[in-house]
Formats: C-alpha cells, sequence, structure tokens
C-alpha cells in the first residue's frame, strides 16, 4: 500500500498564477491601454466629424467613471466570492462589439451609448481593476513583482496600440480602425481568460507564489494563529475605519485625476501647439516604453521602502513632466516631458500593491471597490474639465498649473499614510491563539 502521506506534492512547472498575469497584461494592453492611450488619436478626426466640442467629448470618461465606479463594490465582491472568468468572459464580448459599433456612430448621443455606456461595461467587468486585483490575490512573496509586470499592460498599449491607431486611421479612417480594434480584441482575450482565470490559487490547490503546502505534522496547531503573519486580511468594515484607507486614496485618486486628464488630452494639446502628429505619436511611444520598464524599478523599490515613498517619489516626478508640459516649445522639450512623465508612471501598481500591503488579499476586491466613488470623481471628472477649461479659453495653459497643484496635494497625503493599526480587540483575539 502506497504511502500517500509521505509522497511529496507535484509542483506545476510553472505557477498557474503567471498565466493569470499574461492574462491580465494583455486585457490592460486591449482594453484600458487602447482607451487611454490609442483613443487620443481618434479623439479630434471623430469630435470634428461629429462636430462635437473637446469638453463633450472628454465627457464620454465620466460616463465610463460613473458606471465603473457603481459597478465597482458588486464586481468587486463577486471576484471575491465567485472569481472573475464569467466577469471577464462577458467584458470581453461587449468591449468588442461596442469598439465595433463605433463605426456606426453618427450622434453625441450614440456614441455617448455605445463608448459611454457599453464600453464602460466591458471595463467594469473586465479591465484593470478585476485583473490587478486577481493578481494580488495570487501572490505574497512575489506580488510586488507580479503587481509591475501586470502594470505593463496599460503602457503597452501605448507602445503598441496608439501607433497602430495612428496607422489605421490615416489607411482607412477612424471608423474602419475601431472595427480592426473591436476584432483583435475579441480574438486575443476570450477564449485564453476563460481557460485561465480563477479566483485564488487554493481554488486549485495550489498556495500563493507556488509554494508547496506544509505537511500536517509542520502545521502549528493555533487555531487563530494565521499561516502568513506578515500578511493580514482586513474586511471591508475594519479597513473603511482606518485614516490609511482614506489618505492612500486620495493620494492615489488625485494622481488619476491628473493623469487621465493628460492621457486624453496630451495629443491635441501638442498638436494645437504646432507639433506634428508623428512627434506626438512619438512621445508616447517614448512615455510608454519608459512607463514599462520602469514599473520593474517601481515595484523592485516597493519590496525595500515602504510603498507610500514610493508613491510620493513617483508623483514628484509627475510634477516635473508637467512643469515641462506647460513650458514645451521644441521637439527636445516634447521628449524631456515624455521620458519625466513615463517615469512617474506607477499608479497602476501602487493603486493594487497598496491596498493588499495594507489590507491582504482575501477582501481586497470589496475593499477596493468600496472607495470607488472617489475614483468616479478622479478619472472621469478630470478630463471633462480639461476640456471645459479648453472650451472656454482655447488652451489649456490654465488647466495646466492646477494639476501642478494638485499633485502637490498628492505627495502629502501619500507621506501621511502610514500602515493602518490592527484594532486592539482583534490583536488580542488572535495573540490568545
Amino acid at each position: 500500500m502506497a504511502d500517500t502521506v509521505s509522497t511529496p506534492p507535484r509542483q506545476p512547472r510553472i505557477f498557474h498564477g503567471w498565466y493569470i498575469v499574461g492574462i491580465a497584461v494583455t486585457s490592460g494592453m486591449l482594453l484600458s491601454g487602447f482607451q487611454t492611450y490609442a483613443f487620443g488619436f481618434f479623439f479630434k478626426p471623430m469630435s470634428e466629424e461629429l462636430e462635437i466640442g473637446r469638453g463633450a467629448t472628454s465627457a464620454v470618461l465620466l460616463i465610463r467613471a460613473v458606471i465603473m465606479g457603481a459597478l465597482a463594490l458588486p464586481i468587486g465582491m463577486a471576484v471575491d466570492r465567485y472569481g472573475p472568468r464569467a466577469l471577464m468572459a462577458l467584458g470581453i464580448i461587449l468591449a468588442a462589439l461596442s469598439t465595433i459599433g463605433m463605426a456606426w456612430v453618427s450622434s453625441l448621443l450614440s456614441f455617448y451609448l455605445v463608448f459611454g455606456v457599453v464600453r464602460s461595461l466591458a471595463l467594469g467587468f473586465a479591465g484593470g481593476e478585476v485583473g490587478s486585483t486577481v493578481v494580488a490575490k495570487w501572490f505574497v512573496r512575489h506580488r510586488a513583482l507580479a503587481l509591475a509586470i501586470t502594470s505593463t499592460g496599460i503602457p503597452l498599449g501605448g507602445i503598441v496600440m496608439a501607433p497602430l491607431a495612428a496607422v489605421l486611421i490615416a489607411n482607412f479612417d477612424w471608423r474602419n480602425a475601431f472595427v480592426i480594434f473591436g476584432f483583435i480584441t475579441l480574438a486575443v482575450l476570450l477564449v485564453p481568460s476563460w481557460l485561465t482565470m480563477r479566483r485564488m490559487p487554493e481554488d486549485l490547490g495550489l498556495r500563493p507564489d507556488g509554494e508547496l503546502p506544509q505537511p500536517p505534522s509542520a502545521v502549528r496547531p493555533e487555531g487563530n494563529r494565521r499561516a502568513n503573519p506578515e500578511e493580514r486580511d482586513w474586511t471591508m468594515a475594519e479597513a473603511v475605519r482606518t485614516p490609511a484607507l482614506w489618505l492612500i486614496t486620495l493620494s492615489l485618486n488625485m494622481t488619476i485625476f491628473m493623469t487621465t486628464s493628460i492621457t486624453l488630452h496630451q495629443v491635441p494639446y501638442l498638436t494645437d501647439k504646432g507639433f506634428s502628429p508623428a512627434l506626438a505619436a512619438s512621445a508616447i511611444i517614448l512615455l510608454t516604453t519608459v512607463a514599462l520598464v520602469v514599473k520593474f524599478f517601481w515595484g523592485w523599490l516597493s519590496n525595500r521602502i515602504a510603498i507610500r515613498y514610493c508613491i510620493a517619489l513617483s508623483q514628484t516626478l509627475d510634477v516635473l513632466a508637467l512643469v515641462l508640459l506647460l513650458t514645451v516649445s521644441s521637439t527636445w522639450s516634447v521628449i524631456a516631458y515624455a521620458f519625466a512623465f513615463g517615469l512617474g508612471r506607477s499608479e497602476g501598481l501602487f493603486g493594487s500593491h497598496a491596498y493588499a500591503v495594507y489590507f491582504g488579499r482575501r477582501f481586497l476586491g470589496s475593499t477596493r471597490g468600496i472607495v470607488a466613488p472617489i475614483r468616479i470623481a478622479a478619472s472621469g471628472g478630470g478630463p471633462v474639465i480639461t476640456g471645459i477649461f479648453f472650451d472656454i479659453t482655447g488652451d489649456y495653459n490654465t488647466i495646466i498649473p492646477i494639476f501642478i497643484g494638485v499633485t502637490v496635494l498628492a505627495v502629502g497625503c501619500s507621506l501621511l499614510a502610514k500602515p493602518p493599526k490592527v484594532p486592539a480587540a482583534r490583536a488580542a483575539v488572535e495573540e490568545g491563539g
């Protein structure tokens, strides 16, 4: 009779969590990356053909933010309980259909319906928040590295999708370009995500980071002691009572307020200044290439110093980039801006890593979901306010200094966001075993 107790469990050749990282990167590129960087090239030709102002065009991001914010908590709770597979499949199908449907948009209302409502539902179900939340659940020791890789999806959208958008629009017009992107999304994402995405490693009999389970003899008989004492899972109700949750949320979302505005309007801004679309595309490629590479630096650094200091440092680089953008006057100054702005691009990594470090992984989806209303105001309001400022003043020279001030405030919030302390009653229970 075989001694099954002494037989060591087999270690998979490649930990399944890394496949999940691969899907998260690809979905980040095709969904969020497309909307963040490639859509800027559709912005001017589409708004001119449909005869709508930049403020009204930018309002589609406000619609997106409201819908995604409303979905964030229920989707986060669903991911915590059921996993991401069905949600992502539905989101990918909606993303493909809405992108293809842009070929038939003929008015502001239809634009809001297709790209605002339907595509926002798609991003809520399958976008970066779902992917990064699941990745954070699959890793503990290697979480910073896994999230650093995951966060490369959006800058890859700038490296791959932005120049592709410029080429397709130039050769096939903006409507046909949308159709091509829709079919690419469906073909690349649907089947792999359905086969790969799972809620947590424990659902497949695995452990975070691919570690082997301890044999029964190695498990300490302490009922309330955690297997991973270095990580503590906070419930959503516990997390909302901590200053850390709100400070880190304000800090990250002030950055989002600025970055969503700049990434949408930077191509129109540069071309309004007299720079060519080719130079604007080159700036996006440089920016996103630097952003992609620097993710690994931020991931490495966040394992060595407190996450709040990493966030504050990246925001300081953002202040420098905004000053360069405000004073841009030559090709070299455009390059300097793009390089500096790329160095600071880390909010995707930090937005997942900070919450996981502070509050654990078990209730991560619901904890991130409860702060979604702040993200609504940040990601949706910023681009709209920027477009309105342009429509009123005819340029962006008033709004950029406001972004500089907001980013300075974000630095202060980051530095104040100290890790939360365990509630006294719960600490006593855990210590008592």
